[in-house]
């Protein structure tokens, strides 16, 4: 691991703070960006100088203090002299960071969306394109955020796994070799994925959290979330709607030449370091990793707000694209439609509402692997 590598860590949420937090730790110069309207999250960062890191013992990460090189509302400052740029945000917001950094952005920095969600890498490209952007820098996506963690305080992060194993890919995927030896500097584990289309197929947010949330709708509104989501929250009937809803995830894969992991190999890989033993959540008693982690207190949240109009849409419109029936990923978002009075389908991140909607499965993994 080489901490001479200067990062910028993009955001002011939960994961955002773990990543700045750890990365400080562990020798790296580390800055983070909020954008200006919503600065409030990083203020009491900026005016102590840092964010105390509190992970759980078998992260095997360091607990204390970390001292934050810039904290800042000013893209310029916070990307000047940057290698890697982390992008962890929700995908709603990832075209306001886009249009921020895009005058200031190097060609030879490397983004990193944690995660991509659907289509990320490639509308984070337009965007910056739209900008004025006229070199693109490396943008790749992760499958998910390194990171299980939430915030205990304005100032400090409780990080209770992190993962490895964590799968990245690189738009276009005839880079990802190059831009894995650099990020393999901060973290050992990461591996590489096929191309983005495997990660846009492959971020479990959006098989957990809608299921979940949906199937336990009456017990958060009448205690406000206070129940473990994962320990409480997944009992073996909601278990199988998960496996079911993971089958048509994994189904939809293989048209375009993928073989997706199964959610239950994800969790196997990324958290067997610290002691997860499970076969499936049921076996949450020996998940250490998520026993603490409660519910979003309101059906409002983004358990809903962003895992089914950036994951279950798009992947509901993928099956269609390839002849697919998805029954259960169909059921959810009409579910969720209805418990939030909206349609996710009119806002969802559908293949023609990135751009893509006119190209055949085979122009589509030629995009992603090629770039053409």
């Amino acid at each position: 691991m080489s901490t001479d590598i200067r990062i910028a860590v993009l955001g002011g949420g939960h994961a955002a703070f773990a990543h700045a937090a750890d990365l400080s730790l562990k020798g790296f110069e580390v800055r983070l960006f909020e954008v200006p309207e919503m600065a409030e999250t990083i203020a009491a960062v900026k005016d102590r100088g840092g964010i105390d890191s509190e992970p759980a013992a078998s992260t095997g990460l360091s607990h204390g203090f970390a001292r934050i090189h810039l904290v800042t509302s000013d893209a310029e400052a916070a990307l000047e002299g940057a290698d890697i740029l982390f992008i962890v945000v929700p995908a709603f917001a990832h075209e306001a960071f886009a249009r921020r950094i895009a005058p200031f952005v190097k060609e030879n920095q490397i983004v990193v969306l944690s995660p991509g969600n659907f289509g990320g890498s490639y509308l984070f490209s337009q965007w910056l394109v739209a900008e004025g952007c006229e070199t693109l820098p490396l943008i790749c996506e992760a499958q998910s955020m390194i990171y299980a963690c939430r915030k205990s305080s304005d100032t400090a992060i409780k990080i209770f796994g992190i993962k490895e194993g964590l799968r990245v890919a690189v738009l276009p995927a005839k880079k990802t070799a190059g831009v894995i030896s650099t990020l393999r500097q901060v973290f050992p584990t990461l591996e590489a994925a096929p191309n983005v289309l495997w990660t846009w197929l492959s971020n479990p947010n959006a098989i957990m959290h809608p299921t979940v949330t949906i199937l336990n709708a009456g017990r958060l509104e009448n205690t406000g979330g206070d129940f473990l989501f994962y320990v409480e929250g997944i009992t073996p009937s909601v278990e199988k709607v998960i496996e079911t809803l993971d089958n048509e995830r994994l189904a939809l894969g293989r048209p375009f030449g993928l073989e997706l992991m199964s959610h239950a190999d994800m969790i196997r890989t990324w958290y067997g370091h610290q002691g997860y033993q499970g076969q499936t959540f049921p076996d949450k008693d020996r998940n250490p990793i998520y026993y603490a982690i409660k519910t979003d207190p309101v059906l409002e949240g983004r358990y809903l707000t962003e895992d089914v109009p950036y994951g279950l849409v798009p992947w509901e419109d993928m099956g269609r694209l390839v002849g697919l029936n998805m029954p259960i990923c169909t059921s959810l978002i009409n579910l969720a439609n209805g418990l939030l009075d909206r349609d996710f389908r009119e806002s969802g991140q559908t293949l023609g509402r990135i751009g893509l909607g006119d190209l055949s499965i085979e122009a589509l993994v030629r995009l992603v692997e090629e770039g053409e």
